[in-house]
């Protein structure tokens, strides 16, 4: 029976990696690290398979390591990207509208109380200063105690107390007036009953240091069997003090006399500075309008043997005006404004003020008073920040200029929206700020 050619043909028969012979010079070290290790350390047999896997686990720790670094820059620009979306806010700057006006020697009126007119306050205030000066000999001294007390008047009426009217304490020391007082009536405050006062300087009526005493309570013995005994009393501000009676060092009235206007400058300027200190935020306090008079006091004995203490007391009194009233008053006749608009003058005090003719000699005993305002100031609109807030909530920046039609006191305005990509406002009036430009 004839072969087919499939019987003469040998198959070749397919090789595995198991079947490829390993070379003699790499089966000798084999041999020779397998032979070298102790019997403990020999390691199980390693088909080639698993070699190849191995390379193969080798290259992979690079590819790895790429993807990390890839993964954490997706992390970090999404966390960038939240966190802008957490913090996002708005801000609208905006320019005012302004006006400047000038003022060229008008004439003012202020009062002390009253309704629809321009009020004003005052602010009072002492102090004590004193420098050393040498001395040029020393002479006898005889000197009377002397300080301030507040009278006070619970009647009806005003009572007039001539000069050289006794006040006396307690235990018997007795002050008087140098001049004529008037001490005002009684009268009714908010509702409230309120004595009439007035603040006098009173002198011991005999020299000497016993009289030089602290705060304490006054009657008048001169209306003793009357009714008015009870009804006008008096009470300290001040403690009584410069009595003396003894042997003085003295100074040369020209020294003496060079000494006092430095302490005089000196002293005007601190005080000035404490009233502006002293005075309230929303009320303005000008120089011009202040009046600060100056009196001796005692000197007093120095370190130095050879030198006394020249003393004098400064007593400022301050016109002070509530600003949103002084810039209403100062505005009429000067801009036009909408019903309920308001304004602010920037500089106010650059404007100078003076009184007219020559201030008051007391501004605690004048109701009014005059004075003359010259100077230039700009005019500036407010606007109701709080209700433009409203308005913007959760607009977009295209409406903007719409918005703002319906805020004429502002002149111009831009905006910066946060994170950048946005294009609207928050809807949270709170995430939207207000920064007001300075006027040019």
């Amino acid at each position: 029976m004839p072969k087919k050619i499939e019987d003469i043909i040998v198959p070749v028969r397919k090789r595995s990696i198991r079947d490829v012979p390993i070379p003699e010079s790499r089966r000798k070290n084999e041999d020779i690290s397998d032979s070298s290790l102790p019997r403990e350390h020999n390691f199980p047999e390693v088909g080639h398979r698993d070699i190849d896997l191995r390379r193969e686990n080798r290259r992979f720790p690079k590819f790895f390591g790429k993807s990390v670094w890839v993964a954490t820059g997706v992390a970090i620009i999404v966390l960038i990207f939240a966190a802008l979306s957490i913090f996002n806010g708005a801000t609208l700057a905006y320019v005012p509208k302004s006006l400047a006006i000038s003022f060229d020697k008008d004439v003012y009126t202020a009062h002390k109380s009253g309704e629809g007119k321009l009020l004003y306050s005052i602010i009072k205030l002492s102090g004590d200063k004193g420098l050393d000066v040498s001395a040029s000999g020393e002479e006898e001294i005889r000197r009377k105690a002397s300080g301030l007390i507040i009278v006070y008047n619970t009647g009806a009426k005003q009572q007039r107390l001539r000069a050289t009217t006794r006040f006396e304490t307690p235990d018997g020391k007795t002050y008087q007036v140098q001049d004529a007082i008037v001490v005002p009536g009684q009268k009714i405050v908010r509702g409230v009953e309120e004595p009439g006062v007035i603040e006098v300087k009173v002198y011991a009526e005999n020299p000497g240091e016993e009289f030089n005493i602290g705060l304490t309570d006054f009657s008048l013995p001169g209306l003793k069997g009357t009714s008015l005994f009870s009804s006008v009393y008096a009470r300290s501000k001040t403690e009584m003090s410069g009595g003396f009676m003894g042997v003085e060092k003295v100074v040369n009235n020209q020294e003496k006399a060079q000494v006092r206007v430095r302490l005089e400058t000196t002293l005007r300027d601190e005080l000035i500075s404490e009233a502006r200190a002293q005075v309230p935020e929303d009320f303005i306090l000008f120089p011009s309008l202040s009046r600060v008079t100056f009196e001796d006091l005692p000197q007093t004995g120095s370190l130095s043997k050879d030198s006394a203490t020249v003393n004098i007391r400064g007593n400022l009194q301050g016109v002070m005006f509530k600003k949103s009233d002084l810039t209403n008053h100062l505005a009429l006749g000067k801009i036009t404004r909408v019903a309920g608009e308001t304004i602010d003058l920037v500089a106010l005090d650059s404007l100078n003020f003076i009184f007219v003719n020559t201030s008051p000699a007391d501004l605690l005993l004048v109701d009014e008073i005059k004075f003359i305002v010259t100077g230039e100031v700009t005019a500036v609109w407010r606007t109701d920040e709080v209700a433009l807030k409203a308005d913007l909530a959760g607009k977009h920046k295209r409406d903007i200029s719409s918005i703002l039609n319906n805020y004429p006191t502002v002149l111009s305005a831009t905006t910066t929206i946060r994170p950048f990509w946005k294009s609207s406002f928050p809807s949270d009036g709170a995430r939207i700020s207000m920064k007001k430009l300075p006027v040019n």
